[in-house]
């Protein structure tokens, strides 16, 4: 059987820019829902965790991660005859991916193995984003590979980085406690500044 391919995609750029556009760029009700659209599920890959934690432990809450433009970035070899990247919404309170709002072919066909993180990452820059590359982002399942959340704002991807074994002491995911800082209005020097002295709150921060 020939393998099932894309519908054209009814998600515009605007529309996908507006998703990943920095908070302070875009008002607070522009919120507007994106179809799922061109997405072969199966059971498995319905089937989402309801604890908001991931493989790791570590909590998915999202504390301004969609606000921020976060989104989760996954391999995906159940459509068409090239391993495709998907860029999908983040769910509410959970590690489970939402929406499809954007994907590429790699040109790598599904019959080799997945395509390493190095490519992921000049696929997301051609779109202006930044990627932190983790494989544990939400649930694998045999047709879909996690790679890592990408966001616009390079300085959120920064920050994330810099406070990873800070974030990872206190039990968070460090893209979702650098997007709440972010999302507080810090820059990456105050925040980074703050967690490293075991503030890992910016609500306290700003006390």
């Amino acid at each position: 059987m020939a393998a099932p391919t894309h519908p054209k995609s009814t998600t515009s750029r605007a529309d996908t820019d507006e998703l990943i556009a920095p908070a302070a760029q875009r008002p607070q009700a522009a919120h507007r829902p994106t179809e799922r659209v061109g997405v072969t599920t199966t059971a498995t890959d319905t089937a989402t965790a309801t604890d908001p934690k991931d493989a790791l432990g570590r909590s998915t809450t999202h504390d301004g991660a969609g606000a921020s433009g976060v989104l989760a970035a996954v391999w995906c070899r159940s459509v068409g005859t090239s391993w495709t990247l998907e860029l999908h919404q983040l769910d509410d309170g959970g590690p489970g991916r939402g929406r499809v709002v954007d994907w590429v072919s790699s040109g790598v066909p599904i019959s080799q193995p997945q395509p390493p993180e190095e490519l992921a990452r000049e696929l997301v820059a051609e779109r202006g984003l930044a990627l932190f590359g983790d494989s544990s982002v939400g649930p694998c399942t045999h047709n879909r590979h996690g790679i890592g959340y990408v966001a616009r704002d390079a300085e959120l991807i920064a920050l994330a980085h810099l406070v990873a074994d800070e974030a990872a002491e206190s039990g968070r995911h460090p893209v979702m406690l650098a997007a709440q800082w972010v999302a507080a209005g810090f820059c990456v020097d105050a925040a980074a500044g703050w967690i490293r002295q075991g503030v890992h709150s910016p609500q306290a921060a700003q006390r």
